[in-house]
């Protein structure tokens, strides 16, 4: 799978994410399904043709989500905390907006870092 670099860029500084590249309508379906833990500062991007309003859950998700939601200026529209759920209901999570890119990373990334709504990212090929 290929990876980029996600540049989050906050009032006091910027921080850096390596993520994986969901692609195609497979891996974008799988997303981090079955996944026993994420590397710390590593993620998964989701790029979509264009904006629309996007819906996540945590199906067959074992490790708890930061689920970032991004517009087409690159600003962060909304962020969800997600945790890991079993059964047969799941909650959705939505961009709650237009919405061109998703990121999931390690819940509490946002928290960490100062990682807020509004904030700008920066999506570089490694």
């Amino acid at each position: 799978m290929d990876l980029k670099k996600v540049v989050f860029k906050t009032d006091k500084r910027n921080i850096e994410l390596t993520c994986e590249v969901a692609k195609t309508f497979t891996e974008k379906a799988k997303g981090l399904m079955h996944r026993e833990n994420l590397g710390k500062n590593m993620g998964m991007i989701f790029t979509f043709a264009f904006p629309w309003y996007h819906f996540f859950w945590m199906k067959s998700v074992k490790i708890p989500l930061d689920i970032i939601f991004v517009n087409s200026k690159n600003k962060i529209i909304k962020i969800h905390e997600a945790n890991v759920e079993k059964g047969f209901c799941y909650k959705m999570y939505g961009s709650h907006g237009l919405c061109k890119h998703v990121i999931e990373t390690n819940m509490g990334f946002c928290k960490e870092n100062n990682i807020t709504k509004n904030d700008y990212i920066d999506i570089i090929k490694k």
